[in-house]
């Protein structure tokens, strides 16, 4: 009755149009993503307080798709390489487990290739770390670090009717940590993921997409290099 109300006599008013301009301009949603797909896990997760795992966090706010659902009372399992990055993490989410641990297909060690602490392109990929040094002109030092699975890690925190949102951040390596999941004993939600390619319907032929679509995942929407898969039998009410 009262949207009725409010379609019917309020929304035509101008002084409502003056304040909606007044509310948007200073109460607008803070993105902390590096593109904004915050802004899009927001509108899916509108009404919603509840868990993720972040693979590839980096840092605990500049850049991340999590910060936001933290300042809205969610909490996680944070995953990086980088162990200053895990010590932002501990720092500033309390509410979070935060562990310096490469997620991959299997278990066991792996080299990381480090160019500077909080970078970006800090990967557990050789090649994808050549291509960067030559483009940047920096090196890298290589670390050796324990590496899991995100089955392991599931299953070690009995959390497989928990996951939201899996975010996957990790130059390069997301086929290995897709390799390493059981979609069938867990099932995120939403799964955001990089995926690089120059023209979106290139995303449709890489192995990423292949990989997720036979999972029962459906592609929803592109934000530049990350893309977002919901799980089919999962139902947006919010958009």
């Amino acid at each position: 009755m009262i949207k009725n109300f409010k379609e019917k006599y309020i929304k035509n008013l101008f002084f409502y149009h003056i304040y909606r301009f007044v509310k948007y301009k200073f109460s607008f949603f803070k993105s902390y993503g590096a593109t904004g797909e915050d802004v899009l896990l927001n509108k899916i997760f509108k009404n919603h307080k509840g868990f993720y795992i972040d693979v590839g966090a980096l840092h605990p706010i500049n850049g991340s798709l999590t910060h936001n659902l933290y300042k809205k009372g969610w909490s996680g399992l944070n995953f990086d390489i980088d162990e200053k990055n895990i010590k932002f993490f501990k720092l500033f989410r309390r509410r979070d487990s935060s562990f310096r641990m490469a997620i991959s297909s299997s278990k066991g060690k792996v080299n990381s290739y480090i160019f500077t602490s909080g970078s970006g392109l800090n990967t557990l990929e050789r090649s994808w770390a050549e291509k960067w040094s030559k483009l940047i002109g920096k090196d890298y030092f290589v670390q050796k670090l324990n590496k899991t699975t995100l089955t392991s890690v599931v299953k070690k925190f009995k959390i497989q009717n928990r996951i939201d949102l899996l975010n996957i951040d990790v130059e390069g390596h997301e086929i290995e940590v897709l390799n390493g999941s059981d979609f069938k004993l867990f099932r995120p939600k939403i799964i955001t993921i990089e995926i690089h390619v120059k023209k979106t319907e290139d995303i449709f032929k890489t192995r990423i997409f292949k990989i997720l679509y036979k999972n029962k995942y459906e592609l929803i929407s592109h934000y530049y290099h990350t893309c977002f898969f919901k799980a089919v039998e999962f139902e947006i009410e919010t958009l």
